[in-house]
C-alpha cells in the first residue's frame, strides 16, 4: 500500500480525514485490480469518483464509491468481481459483501477492504439501466500528488464520454437532486463540453426512462441550492468550505441552454411515454460515434 507519510500530504492538500483521503487511494487500486483481470473492459466508468479523478482531478470532493455501466458483465457478476478480487493488490485486499438489487434493478455490493494501516468499505455500482448511447472512451486519471508513490501505473479506464455522463447528472439532478448531484453538476460545468449533444443526450436519457425532460426543473433546483451541505464539509473539508448556494446558482446559468430544445428533441420529449423514436435518436447520435468526431477524454 501506499506509505502513509504520502497519504497524510495528500490529505493535508485536500483538506481532509487521513481515512476519506486514503480511501480515495484505495478506489485506484480497486480499478487497477479491475483493470489488470480484464473487467474494466466489460464495464463504463461514471459518477463521482469517475468525475473527479478521470475529468477535473481539481481539490472537489472525494468519494467514497465506484459507479459503471455494464458493457458485457452477466446480470449478476458477483463471480466475476470476486474472482477479480481473490489476489492481494499491492498490499490490499478486497472482498464483496452485502450485494444487492437497487430499486432500479442495478447490481451493488459493498467491498470491504484492509491494508497495513487502514481498513474500510466502499459501494460498487454496476447500471443495467441502459447501454451507453456512446461508445465509452479511454483515458487516464488526471494526475494526483500520490501518482509518484504508486506501485502500478494508473490504467486507462474506459469511461462514459463527459458528455453522456453529464447528461446522466441532469436526469439525477432532475430526478432526484441528491446534494452530491448538485454538487457533481457544478464540477462537470466548468470543463469543456458540447452543450448542444449534453442537451440531446439529456433529453434521451429521460425519454429511456419514459419521462419528459424538464429543464426548468434542473436549473430551477440548481438556483434554489440547499440550507445546509454537510456531505460536502466531510467530504471537501471545511477550510475550502465556499458559497455553495452561489456556485449551485451560477451552474444553473451556464446550464441555459438546456432550455434551447430543438424541433427533434421537442418531438422526442413529446414520445416519452410512447416510446418510438429510437431509431431517429440513434441515427441523431451516430455521428459523435464516428472515428474523429467525439473526442477521447475531458478538454
Amino acid at each position: 500500500m501506499i506509505p502513509r507519510p504520502v497519504a497524510n500530504r495528500f490529505a493535508n492538500v485536500m483538506g481532509v480525514d487521513l481515512h476519506i483521503a486514503q480511501q480515495e487511494i484505495v478506489l485506484l487500486y480497486a480499478l487497477d485490480a479491475l483493470a489488470s483481470q480484464g473487467i474494466l473492459e466489460q464495464l463504463a466508468f461514471k459518477g463521482g469518483t469517475y468525475l473527479r479523478i478521470m475529468v477535473t482531478g481539481d481539490v472537489g470532493r472525494l468519494s467514497e464509491d465506484l459507479d459503471f455501466t455494464n458493457m458485457g458483465l452477466p446480470a449478476d457478476p458477483e463471480s466475476e468481481l470476486t474472482a477479480a478480487f481473490a489476489s492481494e493488490h499491492h498490499g490490499v485486499t478486497f472482498r464483496i459483501v452485502d450485494p444487492y438489487r437497487t430499486a432500479r434493478r442495478n447490481w451493488a455490493c459493498q467491498v470491504r477492504y484492509s491494508h497495513e494501516w487502514d481498513e474500510g468499505q466502499f459501494r460498487l455500482e454496476i447500471s443495467y439501466r441502459e447501454a451507453p448511447f456512446l461508445p465509452p472512451a479511454r483515458w487516464a486519471p488526471r494526475p494526483q500528488p500520490y501518482f509518484t508513490a504508486l506501485p502500478f501505473v494508473p490504467p486507462e479506464i474506459p469511461s462514459l464520454r463527459v458528455e453522456e455522463a453529464l447528461a446522466e447528472k441532469m436526469r439525477a439532478v432532475q430526478q432526484r437532486a441528491t446534494e452530491r448531484d448538485l454538487y457533481d453538476a457544478m464540477r462537470y460545468g466548468r470543463k469543456g463540453f458540447d452543450p448542444d449533444l449534453v442537451r440531446l443526450l439529456s433529453v434521451g436519457k429521460l425519454w429511456n426512462d419514459h419521462e419528459e425532460f424538464t429543464p426548468d426543473r434542473i436549473l430551477s433546483t440548481l438556483s434554489e441550492g440547499r440550507r445546509e451541505w454537510p456531505e460536502l464539509e466531510r467530504l471537501i473539508g471545511r477550510t475550502r468550505r465556499r458559497d455553495w448556494n452561489r456556485d449551485a446558482a451560477e451552474a444553473a446559468r451556464r446550464f441555459g441552454f438546456l432550455r434551447d430544445l430543438t424541433t427533434f428533441e421537442r418531438a422526442l420529449n413529446s414520445d416519452a411515454r410512447r416510446h418510438s423514436m429510437r431509431t431517429q435518436l440513434e441515427d441523431r447520435l451516430s455521428v459523435y460515434a464516428l472515428p474523429g468526431g467525439p473526442r477521447r477524454g475531458p478538454r
